[in-house]
């Protein structure tokens, strides 16, 4: 059931919301950028106080609604405390449970005390830190009431966590990313977290505090790092005429002021407001090595795009005959005596490592002159290898699985292979596995008994000097099961799936923050596996059985939309 609210009222403002999955429009192409637009307009929930003689089950809707504001001048939700017996002894912060409907809601009367019981069907939680976990369940949450000395019911016992519906947080929040270095501090690790939007001060100063604090949890885990000195605080962030001024405390000055430059341009430059950036510590502006002046430009440091250098490779397939062509106008055969299948093609194009004819085995071959460089074997009883992955760093990932688990093998360099110490997805048949081009995150398609479930690990070194992945979480509530996915860019999935409702594989732009999922246009047939890559249009490999049954790999045009497919090719491959 659904309780009715009790008169809420509502503004558009000129500010953004962001959305855990849900519904949507189709579109095509390409997502434009890793924000999402913050100043559109929607709509906000202007609380209202208690009524006088408010019953306890209207006490609690208005209460959840009212929760869901972030009103007051930090969001500490000043008219929510209007309806608790104790106003400063609940502290939320932006920790949330996120719930679709409430499902049943059960009152309890005794004297002057009271209890409300709501069952409701949760999607999935919002960390204190704003990492996002999709758990669907149900979930019963129960509130218990008191008089006070005037006779009205306010709220006496609540859980810390906030209790908001899909909608309240459509409203309230938005995924932004916060930046921090792979390995190698050659390329940033996007780290989407959820931010309430109180204030445009507010939310900039919120970014900003949270990049000092490190990494979510979750991420913290990976092996990224961060340039700011343990301890580092916001002094003071003032933003005009475009240019953000950051005073860092005196603890930054420990630090690399080139990195700490980078992540704060990285993040900040999400704001609309932002186009320059000056660093100061301890109230002074400070000179940053290899920047002429002491203002920063947007555009300063696109070397460490986590997308690459925007340049836009070929695709690759195969072809009928088994063979790896690059797409152009029309299938060109790159080495004719090769054949392959489930092929993965390296960052530099050199190589290509692709899965044996029985699925028992991958082998990396040489472009240049189609000598074979590595053979790897299943170890696993019955293992059978899915199509293997590349990092930036040239190292081949791959997982094989039988019916009862997995196994995740990584060969560095293309010639050497290691087994990863830590693999928690162990106990699970394993679709599909991609790294991400940072090398620090994983996505895979979960086999969880009828559920196929797209699920988000972490990379980094196992205590034993080995490697480990793990941590691996759900990102979509409303995924009920992935066919094949691939990294459209940092923070975003491509995804062959289906949702609730729609039983045929379609095609979805799935965002690692578990904001909403977006459907795309897709070739139409039945889509069976996907590539993407930064900038370049997906490539789907679709059957068509009539009239007669085959395997063609569509190409999407950004311009126009539109799907080209090369007639008898499958299995698509951009490089990583």
């Amino acid at each position: 059931m659904r309780r009715t609210l009790p008169f809420i009222l509502v503004a558009t403002v000129l500010t953004g919301c962001a959305s855990v999955p849900s519904g949507s429009q189709v579109v095509g192409g390409r997502v434009t950028g890793h924000q999402q637009p913050i100043d559109d307009p929607y709509v906000r929930v202007i609380p209202v106080g208690p009524g006088p003689d408010w019953d306890p089950g209207k006490i609690i809707t208005a209460f959840q609604a009212a929760s869901g504001s972030f009103d007051g001048p930090n969001g500490e939700h000043k008219v929510a405390r209007e309806y608790l017996a104790c106003g400063g002894c609940w502290r939320p912060g932006v920790a949330t449970v996120v719930y679709d409907r409430v499902e049943q809601s059960a009152v309890q009367l005794d004297g002057d005390r009271a209890s409300v019981t709501d069952e409701v069907y949760q999607l999935g939680r919002i960390g204190a830190d704003g990492q996002y976990l999709a758990d669907p369940h149900h979930f019963k949450q129960t509130y218990e009431l008191q008089r006070n000395a005037q006779k009205q019911w306010r709220i006496s016992q609540l859980p810390q966590e906030l209790l908001l519906s899909r909608n309240d947080v459509d409203r309230a929040f938005r995924t932004f990313d916060l930046y921090f270095f792979a390995p190698d501090a050659q390329v940033l690790v996007p780290n989407p977290v959820f931010i309430p939007l109180v204030s445009r001060t507010w939310l900039s100063e919120q970014l900003v505090k949270q990049l000092l604090g490190g990494p979510t949890t979750w991420l913290r885990g990976a092996a990224v790092r961060t340039g700011f000195p343990s301890g580092t605080q916001l002094r003071r962030l003032d933003i005009s005429g475009g240019v953000a001024t950051v005073d860092l405390s005196r603890q930054a000055r420990s630090g690399d002021l080139r990195t700490m430059s980078i992540q704060l341009m990285w993040t900040l430059r999400q704001l609309r407001e932002v186009d320059q950036l000056k660093l100061e510590v301890d109230g002074k502006p400070v000179q940053v090595p290899g920047v002429n002046g002491t203002v920063q430009s947007a555009g300063a440091w696109s070397a460490y795009d986590p997308d690459g250098d925007g340049d836009v490779p070929r695709g690759y397939a195969r072809t009928a005959d088994g063979r790896l062509a690059r797409l152009d106008t029309m299938p060109s055969v790159l080495l004719p005596k090769l054949r392959v299948s489930h092929p993965a093609i390296s960052y530099d194009t050199r190589q290509v490592a692709a899965v044996g004819s029985h699925g028992d085995t991958v082998t990396v071959t040489d472009l240049t002159n189609g000598a074979t460089r590595f053979v790897l074997h299943a170890k696993l009883k019955g293992g059978r290898f899915s199509t293997p992955s590349w990092d930036s760093r040239g190292n081949v990932w791959a997982v094989e699985s039988n019916s009862s688990g997995s196994r995740l093998w990584e060969i560095q360099g293309g010639t050497k292979q290691l087994a990863v110490d830590g693999w928690t997805l162990a106990p699970y048949p394993v679709k599909a596995l991609r790294i991400s081009r940072d090398g620090t995150r994983a996505a895979a398609i979960v086999q969880m008994g009828n559920i196929s479930q797209v699920q988000l690990g972490r990379v980094d070194r196992a205590p034993t000097g080995g490697l480990q992945a793990e941590g691996f979480i759900a990102i979509s509530s409303d995924l009920r099961g992935a066919v094949d996915l691939a990294w459209r860019d940092a923070d975003h999935l491509a995804v062959v799936g289906v949702t609730e409702g729609n039983p045929s594989p379609l095609l979805y732009d799935v965002p690692v923050s578990g904001a909403a999922i977006q459907p795309m246009v897709g070739p139409g047939g039945d889509m069976k596996a996907i590539a993407a890559y930064p900038g370049a249009p997906l490539l789907v490999t679709q059957h068509v059985s009539n009239p007669q049954s085959l395997d063609n790999v569509c190409r999407l045009s950004d311009k126009y939309g539109e799907w080209k497919c090369f007639n008898r090719t499958s299995d698509p491959a951009y490089p990583g």
